[in-house]
């Protein structure tokens, strides 16, 4: 079975890092994987360079776009491919172009944005012979805003890419002030860093604590600006862009997000693996990433006053965030285990074909 992954540009977003880790996955299970991607240029692209699956570059001279797919249709019909997945937008999109017409092989669209969508990602969701969303709230948004419900649409969490070692050392430092608050997101705004760091600079004063907000983009040196502002630019660091940020996970204690637009925050996801209790706001499937009241808080949203005191108590009581760890962990295996992932899209491919 030839299975294609489509993606517009290899940036370091929890999107793509999914598209690598399913098209290696499935690879090393011995399936034919090919990932076509629009563009070069992308921070991901040495890393699925490397990888067991065949990798394609669609070629748009001296363009640099993320919506020009030349020859797209072509390659998928000479790789002889089974079934095509786009991953993000834009390649949802160019499948909404080729799901009404005649063509060789099924293609799976995928919801995995909180984002609103293009006409052509909706015609890709209406018409294509699956769906798969990261989340149930993915579908649940997509079918009350737009009137989709496409019949053959199942729900499949993203499975945590990195490995959750070390986490014992991390827990033993957890009595160790101060305590470390960390968030790992592009700086877009949407995202809305800007309101951790507000959050941050309403707890207590006697609390010692520190915040690290990884990530690049936009809205970064706005964020900057704006703890000196607060007053808490000591406490704050801005490390940038982490290909890998597995050791900040093992150095922290507790994750915030305050997004106001989210499918399935990978950041979360991976946040629980590691044992991170969580407190984030109540956006779409955030509540998903984790369980409310037993690995973390989920917050009304932009409550920033219970925001505020429900990161407090988890600062304050180490037995408390020493017992939402050890739920976070164990909420991790049951429902973002990258084996039960792969498996189930095997399973999914066998149906379809």
């Amino acid at each position: 079975m030839r299975i294609a992954f489509i993606q517009d540009h290899l940036r370091n977003g929890g999107t793509e890092n999914q598209t690598l880790h399913l098209a290696e996955g499935l690879a090393k299970k011995g399936m034919e994987i090919h990932v076509i991607v629009f563009r070069r240029g992308g921070v991901l692209d040495e890393k699925a360079a490397q990888s067991k699956f065949t990798l394609h570059y669609l070629n748009q001279g001296p363009l640099k776009t993320d919506w020009f797919a030349p020859g797209l249709y072509s390659l998928l019909r000479s790789l002889g491919i089974d079934i095509a997945i786009p991953m993000g937008r834009m390649a949802n999109c160019h499948s909404g172009l080729l799901a009404s017409r005649k063509r060789p092989f099924k293609i799976v669209a995928t919801i995995r944005t909180g984002k609103r969508i293009p006409f052509l990602q909706k015609r890709a969701l209406r018409l294509a012979d699956q769906v798969i969303a990261n989340s149930c709230e993915a579908l649940t948004r997509i079918k009350t805003l737009y009137g989709i419900e496409n019949p053959n649409s199942t729900v499949i969490y993203n499975g945590c890419i990195r490995d959750p070692i070390s986490q014992l050392a991390s827990l033993q430092n957890s009595r160790q002030p101060p305590i470390h608050l960390v968030s790992v997101s592009m700086f877009r705004p949407e995202k809305k860093q800007i309101r951790l760091l507000r959050i941050c600079s309403q707890l207590p004063t006697h609390f010692d604590w520190r915040l690290t907000l990884a990530g690049e983009g936009p809205q970064r040196d706005s964020c900057i600006q704006e703890a000196v502002k607060l007053g808490i630019s000591k406490r704050t660091q801005f490390p940038g862009l982490l290909a890998d940020p597995t050791e900040l996970y093992q150095s922290s204690h507790i994750a915030i997000h305050a997004s106001s637009k989210e499918s399935l925050p990978n950041f979360l996801v991976e946040a629980q693996s590691f044992g991170l209790p969580v407190v984030a706001y109540d956006v779409d499937g955030v509540g998903e990433t984790f369980l409310n009241e037993k690995s973390g808080f989920l917050i009304e949203n932009e409550n920033e006053g219970q925001f505020v005191e429900k990161l407090s108590r988890i600062v304050e009581s180490h037995d408390l965030r020493l017992q939402m760890s050890q739920a976070a962990r164990e909420y991790a295996r049951r429902n973002f285990s990258p084996e039960t992932q792969i498996s189930t899209y095997i399973k999914l491919f066998h149906q379809l074909k």
